[in-house]
């Protein structure tokens, strides 16, 4: 079973924040000058950053339940956790240093091995840790 990954106001935030930066860059690179060439350059960068940001990652991070493992994928980053060590899948709280695999600011953090978490945002979180649970149980009384 695949699970796309919920995109929220996380992404749109740090697109505004990206603006913000760059407009003040820009107004600093204008005041001495009066040039506003800078702002071009500037905006096309926050272009293809807002593209990248709201559509592209989006639309290629995903989580999938394969027959041995679960494949995350997010851009050509992929991560295979197989089943067997799988420990536990908890809400995130607060902010998360670690590998991210996450579009949203309210995601699940997914314990695997002794001391591996990996950050994600799975769109249907109920049925995400449902699956979760039968894979965990089912490769635990088999190995």
């Amino acid at each position: 079973m695949r699970f796309r990954t919920k995109p929220d106001w996380f992404l749109w935030a740090a697109v505004g924040f990206v603006l913000l930066i760059y407009f003040g860059v820009g107004l600093l690179m204008y005041l001495p000058k009066g040039d506003v060439s800078a702002f071009y350059g500037l905006a096309i960068v926050w272009v293809f950053l807002a593209l990248f940001l709201l559509w592209i990652l989006p639309k290629t991070t995903h989580y999938t339940f394969l027959e041995d493992h679960l494949l995350c994928q997010s851009m050509g980053f992929k991560k295979r956790i197989y089943y067997n060590t799988f420990l536990k899948v908890e809400p995130a709280n607060g902010l998360y240093a670690g590998w991210k695999m996450s579009t949203a600011w309210k995601c699940v953090v997914l314990h695997y091995n002794k001391y591996d978490e990996l950050l994600i945002s799975p769109q249907d979180e109920a049925a995400f840790i449902a699956l979760f649970e039968e894979k965990k149980a089912q490769f635990a009384k088999t190995n």
